[in-house]
């Protein structure tokens, strides 16, 4: 019995022999109860907040108001409530009904004790887990607008970045890309090489001078929304909790809303938000998929992942670079866009980026 949790039922049933066979069974079972005599004395109970049931036992067919007529207003009233209707023999299809227009489950009268004990703590069960998904995406929700919040209230320390957007050209992409990276201690040079990889595969794709120009902005700058992300979540050592990702999932939504305040970077604004899509649908911010990621979001997205593979990274060690090609391979299709793969490695473009990295890292190791 559910005696120590007091569940509250409500039996709306016109027919006073099966009321009382009801009432019954809801004592023997430990349940509060009540009754009504029609769907309207069931609404009038509900809308006055005299009961809060856990559960309700409904009747199909009732004078003044009958259980089919009732039913889509108690839904609306008491969305996680599950109805269970009352149906005799000949009303199977309209159980049946019922249940596709929103109730838990149905029993035939007469039911046993065992089966009417069996639905009802099933309709409990049932309600106790929608409730908690209810209450997660609220909770989502409130972290939501709080992080939103938290973004706005960095705008105020971006003003100097807006400024300098205002009179964009290449240097000044430049000066802001080595901004971004002597914030995130672990990504020198990254900018720059993501930038050079994604300018030759546009090239490669022929596209227009104009979008090799937007491309060579958005890649450079792809990473502009960290700056409104804390040092201490970009330079933690091992993995982020599940708060810090969100947050450092807000970055090219940061990133598309700065560079957006300027007019001819609209397309780069677009690509800077979807750098981090999914040719599969599994990005972020979005989750758009295929086509509808941005264009010159799919070249960066390559180039941006192939040198975090390539790279070392607060969070793990560098991949071999035959490891870091077997990836690009094997996410062709999922992760990435299947036609910027295939002219990333038709154009040896693999092994021009191999010469770029070893030659940067030998000017380090000389310099040291």
């Amino acid at each position: 019995m559910d005696t120590d949790q007091k569940r509250m039922v409500l039996v709306v049933e016109d027919d006073a022999s099966m009321q009382k066979v009801l009432s019954i069974s809801m004592q023997k079972m430990g349940y509060n109860f009540a009754v009504a005599k029609n769907g309207r004395e069931a609404l009038d109970l509900i809308e006055s907040g005299d009961i809060s049931p856990d559960a309700i036992l409904l009747d199909i067919r009732m004078p003044v108001m009958s259980g089919l007529a009732v039913l889509p207003k108690i839904r609306i009233i008491l969305p996680t409530v599950p109805v269970i209707m009352l149906t005799a023999f000949g009303d199977l299809d309209t159980g049946l009904a019922a249940m596709k227009a929103g109730a838990f489950d149905y029993l035939v009268k007469p039911s046993s004790l065992g089966k009417i004990r069996e639905t009802l703590q099933k309709a409990f069960s049932y309600r106790e887990i929608v409730e908690m998904k209810a209450e997660e995406e609220r909770r989502k929700e409130r972290h939501r607008i709080e992080l939103e919040r938290k973004v706005e209230s960095n705008y105020q320390e971006l003003g100097d970045v807006y400024d300098k957007l205002k009179k964009m050209n290449l240097q000044t992409a430049y000066a802001l890309a080595e901004t971004i990276e002597a914030k995130d201690r672990y990504t020198q040079g990254h900018c720059e090489r993501v930038r050079w990889l994604s300018s030759l595969i546009g090239k490669n794709m022929h596209l227009p001078d104009e979008e090799i120009e937007q491309l060579e902005y958005a890649a450079l700058l792809h990473d502009i929304g960290k700056i409104g992300i804390p040092d201490s979540i970009l330079n933690k050592e091992g993995p982020l909790d599940e708060r810090e990702r969100q947050i450092i999932r807000m970055h090219p939504i940061i990133g598309a809303q700065i560079l957006s305040t300027v007019e001819f970077f609209e397309k780069a604004a677009a690509a800077v938000r979807h750098h981090h899509e999914r040719w599969d649908g599994k990005g972020y911010p979005d989750g758009v998929e295929g086509e509808r990621i941005d264009p010159l979001a799919r070249i960066i997205s390559l180039a941006d992942t192939l040198d975090a593979m390539a790279t070392s990274r607060p969070y793990r060690t560098a991949l071999s670079f035959d490891e870091v090609l077997q990836e690009i391979h094997a996410m062709r299709g999922t992760q990435f866009a299947p036609d910027v793969v295939d002219i990333f490695f038709a154009t040896d473009l693999d092994k021009m980026y191999l010469k770029k990295l070893q030659e940067e890292i030998s000017k380090k190791k000389n310099k040291s």
